[in-house]
């Protein structure tokens, strides 16, 4: 963090919200604000300079230069997520804000570098992580584990292709109904279906002892109230 210098009057309410963006966002961005107003650009204020290694001597960049005469007098806002490059080649993402005053004369660059470095091994990784090669086994089906009764394995296979999801992503009345179902096919008679049931949608015993609860009340009200054969 460096100090702030003297700049042009209508940038130096973004004094503090250059502060708030570096403590916001980070050490991996960096957040620059630039007086363009005179003749001789320079940084009015510096948040993480160490991701490009500059500090409040440094110049404008190239980039920043031929957008500065391009526009001056033009209508541009901002340009969001462009691609940049550091010194010693690693990638960033960057944005820049051009600040006008009121005769829309361009007075300040407010701009965002991002290192994406750490971003980019996260991507691979969750690639490589995510990545599954088919069975080169001719007819070979997909691998399954059962737990411990294929009964289980096939009741909760069949819910899922019923639902058309994973379990656990069930809403509250769609994981009742599914209690509901499993009940009339007899899975709650089978050992370890509650634990299974819980692998399965990531509820708690008793939220789970609760749905058969709710669902087998119902149907007692309805033998009671002559629905039912």
């Amino acid at each position: 963090m460096s100090e702030p210098r003297e700049c042009h009057h209508l940038l130096k309410p973004l004094l503090p919200v250059v502060k708030m963006l570096g403590v916001t966002l980070g050490r991996a961005y960096e957040i620059v604000l630039h007086d363009v107003s005179g003749e001789e650009s320079f940084i009015v204020a510096l948040e993480h300079g160490s991701v490009t290694d500059r500090d409040m001597e440094t110049p404008l960049t190239n980039f920043g230069e031929e957008l500065v005469r391009r526009e001056r007098l033009g209508e541009l806002d901002y340009l969001a997520n462009y691609p940049s490059e550091a010194d010693d080649g690693r990638t960033l993402r960057s944005s820049v804000a051009l600040i006008r005053d009121e005769a829309g004369r361009l007075i300040g660059l407010l701009c965002l570098n991002y290192d994406m470095t750490q971003a980019v091994v996260i991507k691979d990784l969750a690639v490589f992580l995510t990545t599954v090669v088919p069975l080169s086994l001719e007819g070979a089906e997909k691998e399954r584990f059962p737990f411990r009764s294929d009964r289980l394995v096939d009741f909760l296979a069949e819910a899922r292709r019923i639902w058309g999801k994973p379990l656990r992503f069930l809403s509250r009345e769609e994981r009742v109904d599914l209690v509901r179902w499993l009940d009339g096919k007899g899975f709650f008679k089978l050992k370890e279906a509650i634990p299974r049931l819980v692998k399965e949608t990531g509820k708690s015993r008793y939220t789970l002892y609760g749905d058969v609860r709710r669902v087998r009340g119902e149907g007692a009200e309805k033998d009671r109230n002559g629905e039912l054969s």
